[in-house]
C-alpha cells in the first residue's frame, strides 16, 4: 500500500507529528519528513529547543569526554550544538532509519542506534554520563514510560536534560513519572525553567535537568 502524502508546510508538519499514534505511524511520518525536517522546523518555525536543551546540559556538564546519549536524536540538531562545544563521545538513538541517516551524515556521532524507546534498549546499565532530548517526549511521539529504562542507562551522578511542552507535562503523565523517580531516590531535579520552543512564539517549553542519584 503506498504511503499517504503529507502537507509540506511547517505548521502542518507539527500538527501531523502531534497526531501520530504508535511506532508504525511515527516511522512512516518521519520517513517522509526527514529531508524537509530542518528547513521547516528551524528555517520556517524558528525551532530553538535543541540549542536551549544542549545549553542546559552544558551548564551542569563541563567534561567534554563525557559519554552522552541523544534520546530521539532525529537529524542530530541537539548534538550538533554539543559537538560545537567540544563534546565528541556522542551516541544517538531513534526509531526511523531516514532520520538516523541524516544524523549519520553530520559525522558527529560515535554510534547511532535504531530502537523503539517504548521498549527496553539493548545496552548495559550505567552506560552514559549524560542524556539529552528535545522534541521526543510530546504528543504523538513518546510518553513518559521510557524514563525507568533511561535512568537504568544513566551512571550515578549523570545528568539528563530535556524539554517537554508545558501543556502536556501533567496531562500526559510526565510530571507524575519523573516526580515518582525523584521520590524513589533515583533522580534529583537540579534545574527547571520555562523557555521558548519556537523562537517567534511565547515560552511553552519546560526545560528540565535531573541528576542521577
Amino acid at each position: 500500500m503506498p504511503e499517504k502524502s503529507i502537507d509540506l508546510a511547517g505548521d502542518a508538519f507539527v500538527s501531523g507529528a502531534y497526531a501520530l499514534k504508535g511506532a508504525d505511524d511515527a516511522q512512516s511520518f518521519y520517513r517522509l519528513w526527514a529531508d524537509a525536517y530542518e528547513d521547516h522546523m528551524v528555517g520556517e518555525l524558528g525551532y530553538v529547543s535543541p540549542r536551549l536543551t544542549a545549553e542546559r546540559l552544558t551548564r551542569h556538564l563541563s567534561d567534554t569526554q563525557a559519554e552522552i546519549l541523544d534520546i530521539g536524536c532525529g537529524t542530530g540538531l541537539t548534538c550538533d550544538h554539543l559537538h560545537e562545544q567540544g563534546f565528541r563521545r556522542l551516541d544517538g538513538v531513534d526509531l526511523t532509519p531516514a532520520m538516523l541517516a541524516k544524523s549519520a551524515a553530520r559525522g558527529i556521532y560515535r554510534r547511532l542506534i535504531r530502537a523503539d524507546l517504548t521498549q527496553p534498549i539493548d545496552l548495559p546499565a550505567a552506560s552514559y554520563d549524560a542524556m539529552v532530548s528535545s522534541g521526543t517526549f510530546t504528543c504523538g511521539h513518546v510518553g513518559p514510560e521510557p524514563f525507568d529504562e533511561l535512568v537504568r542507562l544513566l551512571r550515578p551522578g549523570g545528568i539528563m536534560a530535556l524539554c517537554i511542552h508545558r501543556d502536556i507535562w501533567e496531562p500526559q503523565g510526565f510530571k507524575q513519572r519523573l516526580d515518582g523517580l525523584v521520590d524513589a531516590g533515583k533522580l534529583a531535579l537540579v534545574e527547571e525553567s520555562l523557555d521558548v520552543i519556537f523562537a517567534p512564539l511565547p515560552p511553552s517549553g519546560l526545560f528540565l535537568v535531573y541528576r542521577r542519584i
